[in-house]
């Protein structure tokens, strides 16, 4: 019998699976926590949630489960059109924004053709465009209005980019399209997640007449109807054609062919609700984010946070995974190529205060874990106070400083009185600095606070009894 990978696409078998957030069921059979009690801030949908009328449409919506869509999808393609005035021909639907892509890929990229991605972005672009033969060339996503796109089949533009958040402007992008046009180059933006951002800088009106443009739009971040799988793209009618003559019959069941239809409707108040709220949430959770000893969130445009961690004191795996052992999932960044990196949904209040109330949880965990491993050596030595410089998280403040503790168990005490202080950021913000505390290094103190940890006293109990009267 023939081997069966002989008789496989080679980039079939060569390819790796796109990793995506989102991954409810897989995190609660890693935690044990049932899916209920998980809150997810891998995936980025609208902390608004879905529209209140909505279980009212899905009733309806049902009702037509029995017979089969129009797989022109008439309806749904003039609400699209409506929604961006547009035309009806300018529109293709999709079962989400994935299918979209590996119809844009599976219709332009032949084998051995040059695509243009940036770095890091969504990886669905590069799974998709290597099962089809690309070859890729990366480039910074700061610089990819830039490139010169003369001799490549696609450049792909994700905008706001997933996952640090950045908007380009529309003027840049539209150059880039022009360039695109004249050098039979495709250019391919999604805009999956602009309406959570600002539906003002979209360029689908000009996709709608440019044969070498093609816009990816999603009703599954704006309106959080994530399970629906509801995409669509806009393009020039001569492409659309070729599109839909080609994509899956039926990929748009009717139950989200219903629901896309009235979600096209008039929200205008439930978007600008929505803008409102991911603006005011993004600003506090900034603000938080970036007083976390370790933690450099990049500013951005939309209603997800990129956090660098790398001079945080846990890597983000291990942070990935004691946060979701206290029922909350984070995006780990490793996928995207960017090491020590999470990235972090904006959500309403209350969820966002239970994160970063995990956040300092998780320190605090982590940090008495390395306190009651220094305890043992400590009480082997008979004594508190000795050089760390061999520690690996060294110097944790200042140069030549003598440290009992990997991790001070009180940060951010926030209290001057011990020699700390408040220091302003260079990305902006202020942060705690124990870069002026003494107390905590003087070995007798050290050794009651070791001892308090010990007895099980909490860090508020040993404060106020071994801090306080020193205070």
């Amino acid at each position: 019998m023939p081997d069966i990978n002989s008789r496989i696409r080679k980039t079939a078998l060569a390819i790796t699976p796109c990793v995506h957030g989102a991954r409810v069921a897989e995190s609660a059979e890693e935690s044990g926590i049932d899916t209920s009690e998980l809150l997810d801030f891998s995936v980025n949908l609208n902390p608004l949630g879905p529209p209140p009328a909505i279980p009212e449409v899905l009733a309806n919506a049902c009702k037509s489960v029995e017979n089969y869509p129009d797989n022109r999808y008439p309806g749904f393609r003039k609400a699209a059109a409506q929604y961006l005035d547009v035309s009806p021909l300018n529109i293709v639907p999709g079962n989400g924004s994935s299918e979209i892509i590996r119809l844009f890929a599976e219709t332009v990229i032949e084998p051995g053709d040059g695509v243009i991605l940036p770095m890091p972005t969504f990886g669905e672009y590069g799974f998709q465009c290597r099962l089809f033969g690309a070859e890729i060339e990366y480039v910074d996503y700061k610089e990819i209005t830039e490139v010169e796109p003369g001799g490549y089949k696609a450049v792909f533009v994700c905008n706001p980019n997933n996952p640090t958040g950045n908007l380009v402007e529309r003027e840049k992008v539209i150059e880039l399209a022009k360039k695109c046009s004249s050098s039979g180059t495709f250019l391919f933006v999604d805009e999956a997640f602009i309406e959570l951002s600002d539906p003002g800088q979209s360029i689908a009106g000009f996709a709608a007449s440019n044969d070498f443009v093609i816009v990816l739009r999603s009703l599954t971040k704006v309106f959080a109807v994530a399970g629906l799988r509801i995409g669509y793209a806009v393009t020039s009618p001569a492409f659309a054609n070729v599109l839909n003559s080609i994509r899956l019959p039926w990929s748009l069941n009717s139950v989200a062919v219903s629901v896309g239809e009235w979600l096209f409707g008039n929200h205008e108040d439930y978007i600008n609700t929505s803008l409102a709220l991911i603006s005011e949430e993004r600003e506090w959770l900034m603000e938080k984010l970036v007083s976390v000893r370790g933690f450099s969130p990049y500013p951005g445009d939309v209603n997800y946070i990129l956090v660098d961690i790398g001079d945080f004191f846990m890597g983000s795996e291990e942070l990935a995974r004691r946060m979701l052992e206290n029922g909350i999932i984070i995006r780990e960044c490793s996928s995207f190529g960017l090491v020590n990196h999470i990235r972090i949904a904006v959500r309403k209040r209350g969820d966002n205060e239970e994160l970063l109330d995990v956040i300092t949880s998780v320190i605090n965990q982590k940090g008495n874990e390395m306190a009651d491993e220094e305890i043992g050596r400590v009480l082997d030595r008979g004594v508190t106070a000795r050089s760390r410089i061999d520690c690996e998280y060294y110097p944790c403040h200042f140069k030549g400083q003598d440290c009992t503790f990997c991790f001070c168990p009180f940060y951010p005490c926030g209290d001057e009185r011990t020699g700390g202080r408040f220091v302003e950021r260079a990305a902006g913000g202020s942060v705690w600095s124990c870069a002026t505390c003494h107390i905590i290094h003087k070995g007798d103190i050290a050794e009651k606070v070791l001892k308090a940890l010990m007895s099980g006293k909490s860090i508020k109990e040993v404060w106020e009894e071994v801090l306080e009267p020193e205070l």
